[in-house]
């Protein structure tokens, strides 16, 4: 009997589901937010039953065995309950030493026992629900139904090799927080993971808590996932010896093993930085020089550790995954401050990926002979947009200046873009991860010297300091970027050549970097084709890309989506397939 594999990301946040199909390919992929509309998803669930049985009708072969898959292993209970006790012991520790626990270690703890308990919640239900929809179906009333569940860092270990084209590898997982620790490293050779063991250090010392602290310290909230603020922020700092010095002091290299101070020491610097936060009516520029300080410390004590991982001797590429590794300003730098001489970071490298992982090591546990890829792991997995909305809308909705553009819509896109028209690119199936890469986008100008004011203003409704990326054709890469890599997730921040950055200044951040997406034909024929055909009308070889959300929504999952966003923000036009919509 046939097997399909139903990867669930069951994190407290940023949930998803995976399919994984009998050979091994990954069929659909989309993070839980997309379609209820709710950023990062909360406590929420990634079975969402009665959807998720649609799923699986829907791209699940007929009279297959459904494996289901978690990103979190057998022992996790008593591993929860564990960091349950040891924040009660933490409390009780300051309470006898000083009478009260100081006000941002008390967040701090606040926080880490609200996941534990949330992560206690989401390892009650597996599926269960789903089961039982199941069980209601004349298609699937039969199926045998397995469960498996892996470990959190072996998940974000798989999504990111799998999807890799290495044979060979070392892989660094780094994010808030793990079952144990908050990191691991793996090698991995001949299609299989192999834990590196020697490294782990069980507690919650943290560079993703770090960086969360640095986060709130900024005025941001790093629950809400706005540590792409501080990336932001920090390139308009500047260095302040003291800020570094202290910032430096809470976080520690030690072999492969990161850590903090003394709780004691840790409480008094917590406390100091605690004190220095952003208040109301502040603006965030003010605290430029503080996110630089913590960026500059993410990134030594990122280099320090995977160096120390190079120095095994087992592999000279590197997968990076985890939620680190959603720091593309320090992903662009690893090459230049490593030994290693490849990097993959996959498009979904924090929880959201675990149900990718989870659904690939169910199938490799059973296909043991899967070939590697030669490519890596297209992000193009997620939903399309209804086919019917869309007739009704074209239909219904009475909007005049609507055209069916047909196979020319890449053309017709990039004249708009060319006559300085900020465009909404919506096209095939949504991209998995938190990076729109062509297919939920929205496109402008890059030579515009103003597009960036005006985007963020007007179109997104974010903060004036945030950056936009360039999407680039890859025979042009190192014309425009030193040590230019492809990198065709985004997920590497490239400085500029100082020839190059006066032609796109739309694009190019404070620091004279922008967060890069390299375009192939093979990989995404219609994006490529629009920033060909600009290429051709302007001789810039790159268009600005960012999202199609406005700030703190996700990206547009549905026709009604999409049209909420053009009809309430300062978009021109979009394209929804061949249909073009104007202002």
């Amino acid at each position: 009997m046939k097997r399909n594999y139903v990867g669930l990301a069951n994190s407290f946040h940023d949930s998803s589901i995976a399919i994984v199909d009998e050979r091994g390919e990954v069929v659909f992929a989309e993070a839980t937010e997309r379609y209820l509309q709710h950023k990062r998803t909360i406590g929420i669930a990634s079975d969402l039953f009665m959807r998720t049985a649609k799923l699986i009708d829907n791209y699940c072969d007929p009279d297959s065995e459904i494996i289901i898959a978690t990103s979190w292993s057998d022992e996790t209970s008593a591993i929860m309950q564990g960091h349950l006790d040891e924040c009660a012991a933490t409390r009780q520790h300051y309470v006898d030493a000083l009478g009260k626990v100081p006000a941002p270690l008390s967040r701090q703890l606040s926080r880490q026992i609200f996941y534990s308990r949330s992560q206690l919640s989401m390892l009650e239900h597996p599926a269960r629900l789903l089961e039982y929809e199941l069980s209601q179906s004349d298609r699937w009333e039969r199926t045998p139904i397995h469960y498996r569940r892996y470990e959190h860092h072996l998940t974000h270990a798989a999504s990111g090799c799998f999807s890799s084209p290495f044979d060979n590898a070392l892989c660094a997982v780094l994010d808030g927080f793990g079952e144990r620790s908050s990191f691991a490293c793996f090698h991995y050779e001949g299609g299989r993971l192999k834990p590196i063991t020697g490294g782990e250090c069980v507690g919650w010392s943290s560079l993703g808590i770090f960086y969360s602290l640095v986060c709130e310290a900024c005025g941001f909230d790093p629950l809400s996932g706005e540590e792409w603020k501080v990336m932001g922020l920090a390139a308009y700092g500047q260095h302040d010896e003291a800020l570094y010095a202290m910032l430096r002091e809470m976080v520690a290299v030690d072999g492969r093993n990161i850590h903090f101070p003394s709780r004691a020491r840790m409480g008094q610097l917590q406390a100091k930085l605690h004190a220095m936060r952003r208040r109301k009516g502040q603006s965030p520029l003010e605290f430029a020089n503080l996110a630089y300080a913590g960026q500059r410390v993410f990134c030594e004590v990122l280099f320090a550790f995977l160096k120390n991982l190079h120095a095994t001797g087992l592999s000279d590429n590197l997968v990076f995954s985890g939620g680190c590794a959603l720091n593309s300003s320090a992903n662009g730098k690893i090459l230049a401050n490593t030994p290693f001489r490849d990097l993959h970071v996959f498009s979904a490298p924090g929880d959201d990926g675990n149900a990718v992982g989870a659904a690939l090591l169910a199938h490799r546990d059973d296909h043991p002979e899967t070939p590697n890829r030669k490519e890596p792991l297209s992000p193009y997995l997620g939903s399309r947009m209804s086919e019917e909305t869309l007739n009704h809308f074209v239909k219904f909705s009475g909007v005049g200046k609507l055209t069916h553009c047909g196979n020319d819509a890449p053309k017709r896109a990039a004249a708009l873009l060319a006559d300085n028209r900020v465009i909404g690119w919506i096209q095939g199936c949504a991209e998995f991860g938190p990076r729109a890469l062509g297919n939920r986008s929205i496109l402008a100008d890059p030579r515009s010297p103003d597009i960036k004011e005006r985007i963020n203003s007007s179109v997104k409704f974010r903060e004036e300091f945030r950056p936009f990326a360039p999407s680039i054709l890859d025979d042009f890469g190192s014309d425009f970027f030193h040590e230019y890599h492809a990198s065709p997730y985004m997920e590497r921040t490239l400085r500029f050549r100082e020839n190059a950055a006066p032609r796109v200044p739309g694009v190019v951040h404070a620091d004279g970097t922008g967060r890069v997406q390299t375009i192939r034909q093979q990989w995404n024929p219609r994006f490529h084709a629009l920033v060909s055909e600009f290429h051709r009308l302007t001789d810039i070889p790159l268009v600005l890309n960012t999202s199609f959300n406005v700030m703190g929504k996700p990206i547009a999952h549905s026709v009604e989506d999409a049209l909420a966003v053009f009809f309430t923000s300062g978009l021109d036009a979009m394209f929804i397939q061949n249909i073009l919509i104007e202002k």
